[in-house]
């Protein structure tokens, strides 16, 4: 079994890294394996004895600030976007967590339907451990559907997702929740054009239909007025949380009363069944 001990070696033998670098690798993972017990030190331990930290201009690489490449096990910083107000070590948090979902093991495969889940978790476990100081966030809406989207699942299934690549248990939770497979495709399907739209420029962001697809799933549990309160509340979030808080200003009335609407038509129709 591969310790903390291990990957601290690990990451002082890369040669890849210079010195400062590594001290602030190495208080990093010991920051994160101390708050994350699930945390895959045996991939982790893999991909750091030879990752690259590489500097690029190729705008059509990416327009995001970061972007790790599995083929190369490279983490890329855009240059385009280096000027901006980033902060660079929750990206490097980000792209850390992130790093032990590529996992060696072939009976534990990245599901890459999923990248929004997997973006989104990781920038709001990343925003929880160390915060982001910079005024920009690339993941706000990946953020905010994997909040709501655990109001649905429940916390264990998003980790189970995360940490062991295993999609059974939030599947598992959907189905009794009364989600159909083709409306969690559909919602994954809107989630992947919305992130890959946003990193190539082809569009602005699809948030607000995203969130309808969820009202959509979420009623057709049999709700408590807890629930109902907390999922309201997590539309847009605490906006403070995710560093903008006027950015969703104009369309959250509009998602709020979709799903106020959702919500008592979809109680009115139960109650309508059990008379």
């Amino acid at each position: 079994m591969v310790k903390v001990d291990d990957v601290l070696k690990t990451i002082d033998s890369n040669e890849n890294f210079s010195s400062e670098f590594k001290e602030d690798m190495k208080y990093l993972l010991v920051l994160l394996t101390q708050k994350i017990p699930r945390l895959d030190l045996e991939t982790l331990n893999s991909k750091l004895v030879d990752l690259k930290i590489k500097a690029t201009d190729n705008q059509y690489m990416t327009k995001m600030p970061t972007k790790y490449v599995e083929s190369e096990n490279t983490i890329y910083i855009n240059l385009s976007e280096s000027s901006k107000d980033y902060d660079y070590r929750y990206l490097l948090t980000r792209e850390l967590l992130l790093l032990q979902t590529y996992k060696d093991d072939v009976t534990k495969p990245r599901y890459d339907n999923f990248t929004p889940i997997y973006e989104g978790y990781a920038s709001i476990c990343a925003n929880n451990l160390i915060g982001n100081e910079g005024s920009l966030n690339s993941y706000e809406d990946e953020e905010i559907t994997v909040n709501l989207l655990g109001r649905i699942v429940g916390l264990e299934s998003l980790e189970e997702l995360f940490y062991n690549n295993n999609q059974n248990l939030l599947l598992d939770n959907l189905n009794k929740a009364g989600v159909k497979k083709d409306q969690f495709r559909k919602l994954l399907d809107l989630m992947n054009y919305n992130l890959s739209a946003r990193n190539n420029e082809r569009g602005k962001s699809m948030l607000s239909s995203i969130q309808r697809e969820l009202i959509n799933m979420f009623v057709n549990k049999n709700l408590t007025k807890e629930e109902i309160e907390n999922f309201r509340e997590n539309l847009y979030g605490n906006n403070t949380v995710f560093g903008n808080k006027n950015k969703y200003e104009g369309v959250t009335p509009v998602i709020y009363a979709t799903f106020d609407n959702a919500t008592i038509n979809n109680l009115d129709t139960k109650k309508t069944k059990t008379m």
